[in-house]
């Protein structure tokens, strides 16, 4: 029965993953040369980001008291919805004005850079030139910070909780 439920977690969030990737790929996105349609990308992105911090919010309060196994489940999902909500923040800023970001042309390019910056690599042969992108990226930078330090945070409590059973 727990190794059918393990793999029902990891199916689960298989599925979630893969729909991120596809909603992500298939959201249109414009070229930056409609204001009002700028505009309105600006007021989503900042519904986004509160919508990640009210969600974020919610689970400590109220998951972490209940189930460990819970709480790092959201916080995955959470890691997996922030990466896609970024990438496409950051694919939609480049095409309405490309000297924002170096080297990022596609969204391909825009799902590297995120994931590079959540992974705290940097290569390099993406990054932030402007000052709007500049900003995105340090909102994204806060986030994963206090999500890689929820993350770790979780899994030590899971590990504690299932060595004093």
């Amino acid at each position: 029965m727990a190794q059918r439920r393990k793999f029902m977690v990891v199916l689960e969030h298989a599925a979630l993953v893969t729909g991120l990737i596809v909603l992500y790929y298939l959201i249109p996105i414009g070229d930056g040369s409609d204001l009002p349609r700028v505009g309105l990308g600006v007021a989503l992105f900042l519904l986004g980001v509160a919508v990640l911090v009210w969600v974020f919010a919610r689970h400590t309060l109220a998951v972490a008291r209940r189930d460990r196994q819970a709480r790092l489940g959201v916080l995955l999902y959470l890691l997996y919805t922030a990466t896609s909500f970024f990438a496409l923040s950051y694919y939609a800023v480049a095409g309405i004005d490309g000297d924002q970001f170096a080297d990022l042309h596609t969204r391909t390019d825009a799902l590297y850079f995120t994931v590079a910056t959540i992974a705290t690599v940097g290569f390099g042969d993406v990054h932030a030139v402007g000052q709007l992108a500049r900003a995105l990226v340090t909102v994204q930078m806060v986030f994963d910070l206090v999500i890689i330090a929820a993350l770790v945070g979780a899994y030590r409590l899971t590990f504690a909780h299932r060595s004093e059973r």
